[in-house]
């Protein structure tokens, strides 16, 4: 008799736990054993956000539930990470000192916040990130005393955590290196309308502007621009990127490029070992590379292929796009695919004077759409990235001099991409 493969997890978000609910859903009975450095339930940061919001409760940023790994009788080894990772004898070795043999095994470690390198900033403890559980209680517990917050990074996060800010009755002071907001998912003339809004809502927002030190006081902190001029704020809080959690990979074993490369199937470069989350690079169907692209959906799909594949299926997933749709300040906002893209082939189609307080802008390359942005219009947002992923030719459906394009005219080319499709 065959015995069972023996299956070790890294990692407790997303992508770990729907690689254990996929491996038991396609007939796995062997062993399943799980390594976090936190303990269960498994986290949903994306959620963080509506509990400070108070909009959920704390326990709903816990989806899966504390009795999940029983259920799907997992051996858990909490509270202590992986300290090193041998990929040729398959075996990890634990901070605690404990060592775990396996057959297959996925990474899927996700990522940690950076903070830039700014005097001051790493050992304030008026700063805040926003990934744990326990960032999250430490923040909430912070709001009350707030009456000032600085908050680095104009990105997508950054931007919600000052409105929810705002919602607390806080002044806000937003501030990026960036000339624009969310630059990795704003178009420039998407951006300036964003910004506006933003600032119009009583945010201070700086853009293109360089924090040179902070300072912490008995009841405040000095926050001190290159500019010269300086601010007191009662917390910062940072949301300026992540970096994936890899340390404990030997790039002479596991092909390292910023992350993990994985192919369809969640496979890396070393023998049963597979990755998925925050820390792969899978495929983007547009640039035709692989990239990280740190969405929960994304990681949930990955670690379901990799999950069904260490159970013995043959299951690919064909990789996505970056998709955001969030709302703020008053704003339903769009973003899909590639939206900086440039070159004698990129034609861009743009309802730029917002009016009707909608807008759209549409990135074709080669009379292919790559690229979406909207404000105050989302009903067309699955079948735009459909036809991102189809990669439609729209040439014979649409004039690139039409201005201003409407809804009902975005109406009649969906509708002959789905005839013709």
């Amino acid at each position: 008799m065959t015995q069972s493969p023996v299956l070790l997890i890294l990692g407790n978000g997303g992508a770990a736990i729907h690689a254990v609910m996929a491996s038991r859903d396609a007939g796995h009975t062997g062993p399943i054993h799980l390594v976090s450095d936190t303990s269960g339930p498994a986290f949903n940061p994306m959620l963080a956000p509506y509990f400070l919001a108070e909009k959920i409760r704390f326990e709903d940023c816990f989806p899966f539930g504390e009795d999940f790994y029983d259920r799907h009788h997992v051996t858990c080894h909490f509270g202590s990470p992986a300290a090193t990772l041998n990929a040729l004898n398959k075996e990890v070795l634990l901070e605690s000192g404990e060592r775990l043999s396996y057959d297959r095994c996925l990474v899927a470690t996700g990522s940690r916040p950076t903070l830039p390198s700014i005097p001051g900033l790493n050992n304030s403890p008026r700063v805040f990130t926003l990934r744990t559980p326990k960032d999250t209680i430490a923040l909430h517990q912070a709001l009350s005393s707030t009456k000032h917050a600085l908050v680095m990074g104009a990105s997508m996060i950054g931007v919600k955590l000052a409105e929810i800010l705002m919602g607390h009755g806080i002044k806000v002071t937003l501030v990026d290196v960036a000339d624009r907001v969310m630059p990795n998912a704003a178009h420039p003339d998407c951006a300036s309308h964003l910004a506006r809004k933003i600032r119009e809502k009583g945010v201070d927002l700086r853009l293109d502007s360089r924090l040179k030190g902070i300072e912490d006081g008995h009841k405040t902190m000095a926050c001190h621009f290159e500019t010269g001029q300086s601010i007191e704020a009662d917390l910062c809080l940072v949301s300026t990127g992540v970096k994936p959690n890899l340390d404990f990979l030997d790039p002479d074993h596991v092909e390292l490029d910023q992350g993990i490369p994985v192919d369809e199937r969640m496979k890396t470069n070393a023998e049963e070992l597979y990755a998925a989350g925050d820390i792969s690079r899978g495929f983007n169907p547009v640039t035709g590379k692989k990239e990280i692209i740190g969405l929960w959906g994304n990681a949930c799909w990955q670690g379901r292929t990799a999950g069904l594949n260490m159970a013995g299926s043959d299951t690919v997933y064909p990789g996505t796009i970056p998709h955001h749709i969030s709302s703020f300040f008053g704003l339903d906002f769009v973003h899909l695919g590639n939206i900086n893209r440039s070159g004698e082939d990129v034609k861009i189609l743009a309802n730029r004077d917002f009016s009707g307080g909608a807008f759209y802008l549409l990135v074709f390359e080669k009379d292919i759409l790559v690229g979406v942005n909207a404000i105050n219009t989302i009903s067309h947002a699955g079948s735009l990235k459909s036809a991102i992923l189809q990669k439609y030719v729209w040439s014979d459906y649409l004039d690139f001099r039409m201005k201003n394009p409407t809804d009902e005219q975005i109406d009649r080319i969906l509708a002959s991409f789905r005839t013709k499709n």
